[in-house]
């Protein structure tokens, strides 16, 4: 059974933190506590679960009135490509629209830019490196038609 919600109880926070750390920060060679920013508390989290274990995690929050922003996406190596992913993308894109939101960003590792684009995020400019992961400035223009 999958189900998408979000985090509700500090065992779900946990596993939810532990997860976007083990698959966003460590492997970077950051340290835990990093998987987290200041943002946290004014956000919308997302959590995917598959036969009740998490696997696959996004977070979104608003940068204004009209452009929100998706960070933190990620999904357990065993469970890629099983549309996971998708479904906390649709989501977000489904709550953007209910508040009107004209435009979503993100930014995103080189590596999964066509899986952005197949969601039909435009890729805009080359923006930050971390740890020497290129990322890229990606948009989506809600549509209301």
């Amino acid at each position: 059974m999958i189900q998408i919600t979000e985090p509700l109880t500090d065992s779900e926070f946990d596993e939810y933190y532990n997860l976007r750390w083990c698959i966003l920060r460590k492997p970077l060679g950051l340290e835990k506590g990093t998987e987290k920013d200041e943002l946290e508390k004014d956000s919308i989290h997302k959590i995917v679960k598959y036969n009740n274990v998490i696997v696959g995690i996004g977070r979104m929050h608003f940068n204004d009135n009209d452009v929100a922003q998706i960070r933190y996406m990620a999904v357990s190596k065993s469970s890629r490509g099983m549309g996971f992913g998708k479904l906390i993308v649709d989501n977000f894109i489904e709550i953007s629209k209910n508040k009107n939101i004209s435009k979503i960003i993100l930014y995103a590792r080189e590596s999964v830019i066509e899986f952005y684009q197949k969601l039909g995020f435009n890729k805009i400019k080359k923006a930050h490196r971390l740890k020497g992961v290129q990322h890229f400035l990606m948009e989506m223009k809600n549509n209301y038609e």
